[in-house]
């Protein structure tokens, strides 16, 4: 009798295991059937006590398996780009363009996480986080020491990213939601190229000079 009275309760935990082992997955589903994407998005922070501290938004476009490009229009318009092989930063306001070869820590991301590939489990450790909100979730802890948080919860809906949160080393958290998503669009190879106004710095980090700066011509 006691076996039979344990036997429903057994059975429902297998259950809740199956249902939230789907993140990976999905992730991965994602990642076979996606080569590019475009979406909008929603960024907030807040502090540990849940106090927002920022609010952004802007454009994302993805071509995989390693070109992306976040564009950010609100409050300040910046320009995060990845053409595969370099990573710039382009902020407008202050007129600078930032360039750095694409490492390892580069490569743990939260853009570069999207792009996938054989790097992904190099940059992070990756487990499914179970159901939450209706989406299926996964959990990416960054390998490398020196990136700027600790831990990425990507949430999927339908095997597509819908929110991504991130957890830093000050304790603060970044949320990001993305709408409006269209899955393989035709995408221009020039929508992940920069094109640098002459009266913009250059800090180019793959080969600086002795004052550390120099301008691309």
């Amino acid at each position: 009798m006691p076996v039979i009275r344990l036997l429903p309760a057994l059975i429902m935990l297998l259950l809740a295991s199956v249902a939230h082992a789907g993140g990976v997955d999905d992730l991965e589903s994602f990642y076979d059937k996606v080569d590019t994407l475009t979406t909008q998005f929603e960024q907030v922070q807040t502090d540990e006590q849940g106090n927002t501290l920022q609010q952004a938004s802007g454009t994302f476009w993805l071509s995989r398996p390693d070109r992306f490009r976040w564009q950010y229009k609100k409050p300040y318009e910046q320009i995060i780009l990845s053409d595969g092989d370099t990573f710039k930063f382009y902020d407008l306001d202050l007129a600078q363009v930032t360039i750095r070869n694409i490492d390892a820590t580069l490569r743990a991301t939260p853009a570069l996480l999207l792009t996938g590939g054989a790097a992904l489990e190099d940059a992070f450790d990756v487990a499914d986080g179970g159901n939450r909100d209706g989406m299926s979730w996964v959990r990416l802890t960054p390998r490398a020491d020196d990136t700027d948080f600790q831990e990425v919860r990507l949430g999927l809906k339908d095997q597509i990213p819908a929110v991504m949160e991130l957890d830093d080393s000050l304790g603060q958290t970044t949320r990001i939601r993305f709408t409006d998503t269209q899955v393989n669009p035709d995408l221009a190879a020039s929508r992940f190229e920069l094109d640098i106004p002459d009266d913009v710095e250059v800090v180019d980090g793959r080969g600086m000079n002795e004052n550390g700066r120099r301008r691309l011509q």
